[in-house]
């Protein structure tokens, strides 16, 4: 008999995607008395929870908490010995869940991820941020669109990290490798991510919602790259604001500044493998680097502001 599956999708005002992704969800290849569909709303505004209800899915409701308190809520409504984390903005092919299955049962004392892919209708911020639809192209941690784990281990690992507004996935990653727990990244159950940033504001916002937590967890945020990264541009623009009101513009520091999104396109065309980008895209590519390294900037300066106006 095949095992018990549980699903669950957190979603907050996704009821542009939300059919979509349950509709993939409910047509799995997989038997139907083997497997339920958790959805918990976190407060929607929208339609989420109306859309959820007239779905054939368990539907909760968590209005207050930040999406790892989200996971581990439907988590714990759980029946399931294996536990499948997908996001309400994803859609999977008819073969995901036996995939994501077999993974598990092949893998002992191991945590299986996978990776999002572009939608065929992506646009030019899509395609230039994500770099083509390379299907081996996987994370090097989890992320929460896409996580196959069994309970126990879930269990003993104290799931989520339920203080954090974003990165709880990496965190959590992190957290079962500690744990001595394998954690294996596939690309047989990647998805199709629906909900990518596809205007320049969105982009930044959501930027900026990944920086807000750096000084949350300063050790492990002096580990990141990327974190080292924005800490050094925000110093050079900061240095080049102060500059310029004493009337003594540094154009060195501008210079510096600029070069930094550069070192962030160059990692991610490497990572891609995709080669030389045509001028055009090459500048499109540069652009949205110089972005989220803005939006990371200010969710530094937002992570920054919590830690002084934190009761002590």
């Amino acid at each position: 008999m095949k095992p018990f599956v549980s699903v669950v999708v957190p979603a907050f005002n996704e009821e542009k995607y939300l059919a979509k992704c349950l509709k993939s969800l409910l047509t799995q290849n997989y038997p139907k008395d083997r497997f339920e569909i958790i959805v918990v709303d976190n407060g929607s505004t929208d339609q989420t929870y109306q859309i959820s209800k007239s779905h054939d899915v368990i539907t909760l409701q968590l209005p207050q908490g930040f999406v790892g308190a989200v996971r581990n809520f439907g988590a714990k409504s759980a029946k399931g010995e294996i536990l499948a984390f997908i996001d309400a903005d994803c859609v999977a092919d008819a073969l995901w869940l036996q995939r994501g299955v077999t993974l598990v049962q092949q893998n002992r004392k191991s945590v299986i991820g996978g990776g999002c892919m572009l939608p065929k209708s992506a646009n030019w911020i899509e395609r230039n941020w994500l770099l083509g639809n390379l299907e081996a192209i996987t994370p090097k941690e989890l992320i929460g669109a896409c996580i196959f784990i069994p309970k126990d281990i879930f269990k003993s690992s104290g799931g989520f990290d339920e203080s954090i507004t974003s990165g709880e996935d990496t965190d959590f990653s992190l957290k079962l490798k500690k744990l001595r727990y394998r954690v294996k990244m596939d690309p047989q159950i990647n998805l199709i991510h629906l909900g990518n940033a596809k205007t320049i504001p969105t982009f930044i916002r959501r930027q900026i919602w990944h920086g807000e937590n750096y000084f949350s967890d300063i050790k492990g945020s002096i580990k990141d790259p990327i974190f080292l990264l924005t800490t050094t541009g925000l110093f050079l623009l900061i240095a080049f604001l102060a500059s310029i009101i004493f009337k003594k513009p540094n154009l060195y520091l501008l210079a510096t500044l600029s070069i930094l999104p550069i070192l962030l396109s160059v990692k991610r065309l490497r990572r891609s493998k995709i080669g030389l980008p045509r001028l055009p895209d090459a500048f499109q590519i540069y652009a949205l680097d110089g972005l989220y390294l803005l939006g990371r900037m200010i969710g530094l300066i937002k992570s920054i502001g919590k830690i002084l106006t934190s009761p002590k």
